[in-house]
């Protein structure tokens, strides 16, 4: 069926109906210029974890050029930074998929200096060589995401790439207990932080950062969690534990507009099945699973994203 209307241009409308989607996200490459899409339903978000943790001299080049400005020094990559939030200014979020032991501490700027140094001369850095310009970058990145009151988007819970594992993923799940990531929430607590889990480990330990940190939100079920068991477990436990306003219901991660239906009906069909038993053991009104509902799915998003 998708082959036979690849060429109809309306095509993909006729899915979003069905689905009965009201806003799509689209992933817009930092070193990419921004495709044509339709605003009417599409929205943007800056994808940018390379441009923190796991910079490398190609990073830095697709920087020059997104950017047209030359970077030989960390003042010119924090400039670069900002005009390449200006570029992409449009955008309602930032986005990025952050590694299990990839954390980040307060940023000094002539530790930063000197390992950017060691960087854009093609040299090997030490752990704690990346960790400074990582959390240099990370600081510049939030700072931004600040002054232009975007969410940031981070994405958890998965290591990748990993030797052998299946393609097209080469991904296995994982965490570290000793993630200082958190503490990011507090340091930035001007910046609303909307989480995407891919391991069913850290879902009570999230949850209970979201409780407590009032920038802190979950969203859905990403990649190896999109399966109805653990949505429920999820569900269970964020509509138990968490305010109303602190979920999102669904979080796609759809590469062609044919999965958003198949998943979107997926996640209804759990949702429904959360909060009927919720009514049934005497949790919930009837009246109050209804409009729970319609916070996870429509209002917490829209006033998150301001859409």
């Amino acid at each position: 069926i998708i082959l036979l209307h690849t060429k109809d241009r309306d095509w993909y409308r006729r899915i979003l109906e069905k689905t009965k989607l009201k806003k799509g996200f689209l992933a817009f490459r930092y070193d990419k210029e921004i495709p044509k899409y339709d605003p009417d339903f599409y929205v943007g978000a800056l994808r940018i974890e390379s441009l923190i943790s796991r910079l490398n001299q190609a990073d830095i080049r697709g920087l020059e050029k997104a950017v047209d400005s030359s970077i030989q020094s960390l003042d010119e990559f924090e400039n670069a930074l900002s005009l390449l939030f200006k570029k992409f200014s449009k955008c309602v979020a930032v986005t990025a998929s952050i590694l299990p032991d990839e954390t980040f501490v307060e940023p000094d700027r002539a530790k930063a200096r000197a390992s950017f140094k060691k960087r854009i001369s093609g040299l090997d850095l030490s752990a704690s060589e990346v960790r400074n310009v990582g959390s240099f970058a990370m600081n510049c990145v939030l700072s931004l995401a600040e002054e232009y009151d975007l969410p940031f988007q981070l994405m958890l819970g998965v290591r990748r790439p990993v030797v052998g594992a299946s393609p097209p993923d080469y991904a296995i799940v994982g965490f570290e207990s000793k993630s200082l990531l958190f503490l990011l929430f507090h340091r930035f607590s001007g910046v609303d932080f909307d989480i995407f889990l891919a391991n069913r480990v850290q879902s009570h330990e999230l949850t209970v950062i979201a409780k407590n940190y009032p920038n802190v939100y979950v969203s859905g079920y990403w990649w190896y969690v999109f399966y109805p068991s653990i949505i429920k477990q999820f569900l269970l436990e964020r509509l138990q534990m968490l305010p109303r306003n602190k979920m999102n219901g669904f979080f796609s991660d759809a590469y062609v507009v044919e999965w958003t239906y198949a998943k979107a009906s997926m996640v209804q069909l759990q949702l429904s099945t959360v909060l009927a038993k919720m009514v049934e053991e005497g949790y919930y009104t009837e009246e109050l699973a209804k409009s729970l509902a319609t916070d996870l799915l429509i209002h917490n998003p829209e006033d998150l994203y301001k859409l």
